[in-house]
């Protein structure tokens, strides 16, 4: 029977062949899709100032794909907010903006890899003592094989 058991066949080899859920696959794939990445962070009772809400972090082999992030003030309003990730200790953004009104989300869309140790974040300036804020993010989980 001809395919990957049959080990005349020329690409016959233990290892080189995946099983992607659906067909065996020639070697080389360096990820297989793992799953949903949804997420949310809520502080019901907020300190005044400027307060960072993190998401889990990235497990070790995996990376995450976040392709939307929110974040809003559902008490008063903000002088500023800022949506991206924490690499090591440090933060890199990917957008800002100015003031928001109560209620008024600050969101973006787009394509963040985060590898093991990262986690998505979400800061806001201005809150006012005992706000309740909400941060939230999508995207997906890749699997290193």
């Amino acid at each position: 029977m001809p395919g990957i058991t049959d080990p005349n066949q020329e690409y016959f080899k233990d290892g080189t062949w995946h099983w992607d859920g659906t067909e065996w696959r020639k070697g080389g794939l360096a990820f297989e899709y793992a799953g949903q990445v949804l997420d949310s962070e809520i502080v019901a009772s907020a300190p005044a100032g400027s307060n960072t809400l993190q998401g889990e972090a990235v497990p070790t082999g995996y990376i995450w794909v976040i392709t939307a992030m929110q974040v809003f003030d559902s008490i008063h309003g903000v002088s500023s907010a800022l949506l991206g990730v924490d690499s090591g200790g440090t933060s890199y953004w990917l957008a800002a903006t100015g003031a928001l009104a109560i209620l008024e989300g600050f969101s973006w869309s787009g394509s963040m890899y985060l590898v093991a140790g990262d986690k998505p974040q979400a800061v806001l300036k201005g809150v006012t003592l005992n706000d309740y804020l909400y941060f939230a993010y999508a995207g997906y989980a890749m699997r290193l094989t």
